[in-house]
């Protein structure tokens, strides 16, 4: 259901750019690696817009779901693939966002795929502004990854 809301909220804001009447949006970033002319791995992002009134949880479930179900493997690398996101909770007293992923989230290997696809969740969690510390949970959860890293209320910064 949270999909579907995504990717209609995705397909309104292409029919509609500049809004439905004088509506406000912001620009998201949307980080993610890719492999450049160069053969060389790079952070890149690109931009989305959304309505400015969006809660907290639906600003994640649209980045998330970018990330997850708009992956394209021949530019975006370090994303398993048939990721779902199962739930999103923004704890506002706290500033805490917690993503409830499917165990296809485990399904890869090496310290570096690991990192980097840790540091991709970490960096698109950091650009929603009301979000400080993220937790990882998989399906419902606190699990370590394959390589022994596990996210926890890991507090955000610009550094990560």
């Amino acid at each position: 259901m949270k999909i579907i809301f995504a990717l209609l909220l995705i397909s309104l804001i292409f029919i509609f750019p500049q809004g439905i009447g004088a509506q406000e949006t912001d620009n998201l970033q949307i980080f993610f690696y890719q492999i450049d002319d160069d053969g060389e791995e790079v952070l890149a992002y690109y931009l989305i817009t959304i309505p400015a009134w969006l809660s907290t949880e639906h600003r994640a479930l649209v980045i998330f779901s970018e990330i997850f179900d708009n992956f394209n493997p021949d530019k975006m690398i370090y994303a398993p693939p048939n990721v779902r996101i199962l739930d999103i909770f923004f704890h506002a007293s706290n500033s805490h966002l917690i993503l409830n992923l499917s165990a296809d989230i485990l399904n890869f290997g090496g310290t570096h795929f690991e990192y980097r696809l840790i540091h991709k969740l970490l960096i698109n969690a950091a650009g929603i502004k009301e979000v400080d510390s993220l937790t990882i949970l998989i399906d419902g959860q606190r699990q370590y990854f394959p390589e022994g890293t596990k996210v926890h209320e890991q507090e955000l910064s610009i550094d990560n």
